[in-house]
C-alpha cells in the first residue's frame, strides 16, 4: 500500500467515523510514517487549524493504517506511537 493509499484510507475511515460531526479532515502527508507492515496516517481538521480549538478535532490525530488493508486502528495516547507499532508489528 502506498502512501496516498494510506491517506485514501483514513480519510475514507474519518469521514465515516465522524459522519456526525462537522469536520473538514486535512491529511498531513508530510507528519506521516510509514513502518514495516503499517502506515502512521496524521491528520487534522480545517476547524482546528482555522481557531486553534482543540475542540474542533479529535483528541487523536493520527490513525494507524494497516497495509493488508484490514482495519484501521486507534493508537493509544498513554505511549509513543512508535512503541504501540512496534507491538502491533510483533504480533503478526
Amino acid at each position: 500500500m502506498s502512501l496516498e493509499e494510506a491517506l485514501g484510507v483514513a480519510r475514507d475511515y474519518l469521514e465515516d467515523s465522524y459522519s456526525d460531526e462537522e469536520y473538514t479532515f486535512v491529511m498531513l502527508p508530510e507528519d506521516s510514517a510509514e513502518y514495516r507492515t503499517f502506515w502512521v496516517v496524521a491528520f487534522d481538521t480545517q476547524e482546528r487549524i482555522d481557531t486553534g480549538d482543540m475542540m474542533k478535532a479529535p483528541m487523536v490525530r493520527v490513525l494507524v493504517i494497516p497495509k493488508d488493508g484490514s482495519a484501521p486502528r486507534w493508537p493509544p495516547t498513554a505511549r509513543p506511537v512508535s512503541d504501540f507499532v512496534a507491538q502491533l508489528e510483533a504480533e503478526q
